[in-house]
């Protein structure tokens, strides 16, 4: 162990084993008084232990850094006053960044909300209108998100029905959920209108999208799904059984049928819900279609979701609190 005291100290300590250097330490300190600042103990152990002196001050010494201190205290004091007093408060609903919003009408601090990811729009892979009878249609649209790890709450939509001229004649607007990865069938059936179709129109507005990685607990499976034509060959209907092998009993879920013939293009569409279900239990569930389809019925496909955003769509245990998504984020 070297150890050199001078008006510039430098202390360098060396702890060698087999030969080998295995720890440096160099301190240096600058205008010494009459006792060193610093006590440096070297254990057993190989561990450092110091005990720190400060130098005295002088009288002008202290008074200088008290002046300093005040000035710094109230030049800060200054500054975040005008900064208050100057800026533009957040609004929240202006539609402008403002303020302290860390993007438009967002930020935990301004708006005590989170500013949704910029991310791309839910992707639409087709639309379909289904003449269901004079002026009676059935629209679908089948929806892609392309995000694995983000769903939306909410997704705004336009739908519009123009005649032969390219005037409107029937429009639909709304909002639907849509889960991580999900391909999803938007159905809107019996849109009526007097007025002859020639073409639709629907586009994806606006999506708030929420951080969802979770969805491996939602876990839905049916059985039992058949489809039935009457018969006179006019009306038809699909029933099956519907369970729900989550860890979460949910107030409501959607049902979406599909019907194909057998060039795979859609020829019918319907939707149900199934209200209050518990973990583990099973539900019956039918959907009707009371005309005739186009074609002969080669496919069905059931999709079964549920908004796992709404706080509302977790039922509450007896004795326990209600679920919530960011509860159910963490099963």
């Amino acid at each position: 162990m070297l150890l050199k005291l001078s008006k510039e100290v430098y202390l360098k300590v060396y702890l060698l084993e087999r030969s080998l250097v295995l720890w440096q330490f160099v301190l240096r300190v600058e205008n010494l008084r009459a006792r060193p600042p610093f006590c440096f103990i070297l254990d057993t152990k190989y561990k450092i232990r110091y005990t720190v002196y400060m130098p005295k001050l002088s009288p002008r010494v202290v008074r200088r850094a008290v002046i300093l201190m005040v000035f710094l205290a109230v030049f800060f004091l200054f500054g975040y006053g005008t900064k208050k007093l100057t800026e533009t408060p957040p609004s929240c609903t202006d539609g402008i960044k403002n303020g302290e919003e860390e993007g438009v009408d967002c930020g935990l601090f301004a708006c005590n909300n989170y500013c949704e990811p910029d991310l791309a729009a839910p992707t639409i892979v087709q639309t379909k209108l289904i003449e269901a009878g004079k002026g009676d249609y059935d629209f679908v649209a089948e929806i892609l998100n392309p995000h694995p790890n983000f769903g939306a709450s909410e997704v705004s939509y336009d739908l519009i029905f123009q005649n032969d001229a390219g005037e409107e004649v029937l429009s639909r607007s709304g909002v639907f959920y849509i889960l991580p990865g999900q391909t999803k069938f938007l159905i809107l059936p019996s849109l009526t209108t007097e007025n002859n179709v020639k073409s639709i129109e629907f586009k994806v507005l606006t999506a708030k999208w929420q951080r969802a990685d979770f969805l491996e607990g939602m876990n839905f499976t049916t059985k039992n799904v058949k489809y039935v034509k009457s018969s006179d060959g006019v009306s038809s209907y699909l029933e099956g059984i519907i369970s729900n092998n989550s860890d979460i009993d949910f107030n409501l879920v959607d049902i979406d049928v599909i019907l194909y013939n057998s060039r795979g293009q859609i020829i019918g569409v319907n939707k149900t819900d199934v209200r209050t279900l518990s973990s583990g239990s099973e539900r019956y569930f039918m959907v009707k279609w009371p005309f005739a389809l186009g074609d002969n019925v080669a496919k069905y496909v059931v999709n079964i979701s549920t908004n796992l955003f709404l706080d509302l769509n977790y039922i509450k245990r007896y004795g326990s609190t209600p679920e919530r998504f960011q509860e159910y984020k963490k099963k």
